[in-house]
């Protein structure tokens, strides 16, 4: 199967359905671990994240017979993070990005990157000491660590940021995922909107443009206090897991299940144009955002603006 394939596949497939793939998994392996299956839970929703916010992507620049980079490229690690190259048109509009790449959109020259495995058919890129024919640039028109542009010989693609390197026993701050698409204050937040929890971002309520509403938003999320995915984990399903370790049952599907149809999306579009996705459980009390893999607590005021500004 090829790599888009199983990312398209990946992408579209229900929440339930992974948690009922791997609380399958879980009953096939004599439960030898009471706690072997909220790692693999975890591996779940790291996968599934890694599906709302990686794409991989079709044939845009080069014709289709083509032995295109994509084929050797699996991620780009750099400064503690990893970025994917897109070509998929439809993504690459969604995220806010010119279809094309222009000349006066390649930046300053960040780094020359190697492959991880040299001798690897596929394989990681990371920083390389001496100079390549793979380099990767600044996004002029948003010089962020949102979307660098990535070159190989005479091609170049759209690098986009996927996600820090974070543990599930580590957490960052949630001005961290803001500052990856330049945003340092509200006014830097052109509008908020509510989108389908589909991941095709289409709209699902009228977008939020008023600054005022705007900085309300931001204010109140920046405060709220980061949770890595294991103590995430276990304060949503504590009753769950208090009663695995009590009769060596499986959580189930179902409770995996009832976080996921709880899920609600809004999309913050910058005055740049970038756009990013936000997921909050409003019955859980919950936000995630992907590219810092990590779980915030909504305040009483957050819950509150979301009741009243998303409709």
């Amino acid at each position: 199967m090829k790599r888009k394939k199983i990312s398209e596949t990946i992408e579209n497939i229900n929440p339930k359905y992974i948690d009922e793939a791997v609380s399958y998994e879980y009953k096939t392996k004599n439960r030898t671990s009471k706690i072997w299956y909220k790692w693999v839970a975890a591996a779940a929703c790291i996968a599934l994240m890694i599906a709302i916010g990686i794409q991989f992507s079709g044939d845009l620049f080069l014709k289709p017979n083509d032995k295109t980079v994509i084929d050797s490229v699996i991620m780009i690690e750099y400064e503690g993070a990893y970025f994917e190259v897109i070509e998929d048109s439809q993504i690459i509009e969604k995220l806010g990005l010119k279809k094309e790449i222009t000349e006066n959109m390649i930046g300053r020259h960040i780094a020359y990157l190697q492959k991880k495995t040299p001798n690897a058919e596929r394989s990681d890129y990371i920083t390389a000491n001496i100079e390549t024919d793979v380099e990767l640039f600044e996004y002029s028109p948003a010089p962020y660590k949102a979307v660098r542009i990535f070159k190989n010989d005479d091609k170049y693609y759209f690098a986009l940021f996927c996600n820090y390197l974070v543990k599930t026993n580590e957490s960052l701050p949630i001005q961290d995922a803001f500052e990856v698409y330049g945003i340092y204050e509200s006014s830097q937040i052109a509008r908020i909107t509510p989108v389908k929890n589909d991941n095709t971002w289409e709209p699902d309520g009228k977008a939020i443009t008023d600054s005022a509403a705007i900085a309300d938003f931001f204010n109140k999320i920046s405060v709220l206090t980061a949770f890595c995915f294991d103590d995430y984990h276990n304060l949503v399903f504590a009753d769950e897991l208090k009663n695995l370790e009590q009769t060596g049952g499986d959580i189930g599907s179902e409770a995996y299940a009832r976080v996921a149809d709880d899920r609600k999306d809004i999309i913050i579009e910058t005055k740049d144009g970038l756009r990013f996705a936000i997921q909050y459980y409003p019955s859980y009390g919950w936000i995630n955002i992907h590219n810092t893999l990590s779980y915030y607590q909504m305040s009483p005021e957050i819950s509150e603006w979301f009741s009243n500004n998303v409709k």
